[in-house]
């Protein structure tokens, strides 16, 4: 009886499940900006390989920490920043979202982590992402490309 009552006083915890990619504010801050970037945040593939790996080797990054790459898409000079474990539980509540695709431990070929975040700012530290962005049609849709 005693667990009942206990079980029945604890809220149902809401999850946002992603089926392609959501945008959340608040991440990573850059110089001249007061408040963090937006993230596009999308769930991993573990069957493939890490994302980490397959942008700095694009890329030519040279390194699988603090990976940041300049890009040139449809004319316009892009910086993404890729958020590892660690960025993406601290600067967003990761508990939200629901795990939609479960891979057992034998498929796993890249990472077992379950969501990746990027931001994109431009040559003057503009959210990319923002919704007043007038680069945020074009960030998406490199984005869509990639993932």
């Amino acid at each position: 009886m005693a667990a009942t009552l206990f079980t029945s006083c604890i809220q149902p915890r809401h999850t946002i499940e992603i089926n392609d990619y959501v945008l959340v504010s608040g991440g990573k801050k850059v110089l001249g900006r007061e408040q963090g970037l937006t993230a596009f945040i999308f769930e991993n593939n573990p069957r493939k390989m890490p994302f980490v790996q397959f942008a700095a080797d694009k890329y030519g990054v040279g390194s699988y920490k603090d990976v940041n790459y300049w890009v040139t898409y449809e004319g316009h000079k892009l910086k993404v920043l890729l958020y590892d474990l660690d960025e993406l539980q601290k600067y967003f509540d990761m508990g939200q979202f629901m795990v939609t695709s479960h891979t057992t431990d034998v498929n796993v070929v890249g990472s077992k982590e379950h969501f990746i975040g990027l931001s994109v700012i431009n040559e003057s530290n503009e959210d990319c992402l923002d919704d007043s962005s007038l680069f945020k049609q074009v960030t998406l849709k490199y984005l869509k490309e990639l993932n």
